[in-house]
């Protein structure tokens, strides 16, 4: 049977479904509009009344198209899942924060490492003094490296050695031309 919009705005009207979830109740039903209102009661689609049911067939409904209408989900099992994904979330970012380090090397010697966690909250209440510093750092030949069994790989620990090594030819550049500069003023002054 050819389902109308006509039917599916009437559907509409009774019950609060989208209208993907009015053509199939109705087709479903045949096109009967009562049917269609108890099919979308059954899945819980719409709410039933409090110890009523009602069916103008005398067999149970065959499952309906699981494509159409989705399945509801119990508000208490949504919950949960909601809880099971936030729990999962939280130890992988304590795992992320406290497993994992930043550690500080300078001349191929470790100076320190500092958990992930405290460098995370250096940066966010102290940015305009830590940032700075661990760039200066960087022109006086300071590595930075991550290491962990989350964060540490290779070609992030790569890229922070290659920008040291930059900054650190940098720098080395800048004290050069400063000396020379001096030099040339000393040598002027005697």
């Amino acid at each position: 049977m050819e389902i109308t919009l006509e039917q599916v705005e009437r559907l509409r009207e009774k019950a609060a479904v989208s209208y993907g979830q009015a053509k199939a109740a109705l087709e479903y039903s045949g096109g009967n509009l009562l049917d269609a209102l108890i099919y979308l009661e059954e899945r819980g689609v719409i709410p039933r009344p409090e110890d009523a049911y009602y069916s103008t067939k005398g067999e149970a409904p065959p499952p309906p198209p699981t494509q159409d209408l989705p399945l509801p989900v119990e508000p208490a099992a949504g919950k949960k899942r909601r809880r099971s994904r936030l729990r999962r979330l939280m130890r992988r970012l304590r795992s992320i924060l406290l497993d994992n380090e930043l550690e500080i090397w300078r001349r191929e010697q470790p100076i320190t490492a500092i958990p992930m966690l405290l460098l995370t909250v250096i940066l966010i209440f102290f940015f305009w003094i830590a940032l700075p510093l661990m760039l200066l750092g960087l022109f006086f030949g300071f590595r930075y490296q991550v290491t962990g069994p989350d964060l540490e790989d290779d070609a992030l620990n790569g890229v922070m050695g290659s920008v040291a090594d930059t900054a650190a030819d940098v720098g080395r550049q800048v004290m050069d031309e400063l000396r020379s500069q001096h030099e040339k003023s000393g040598g002027r002054k005697k």
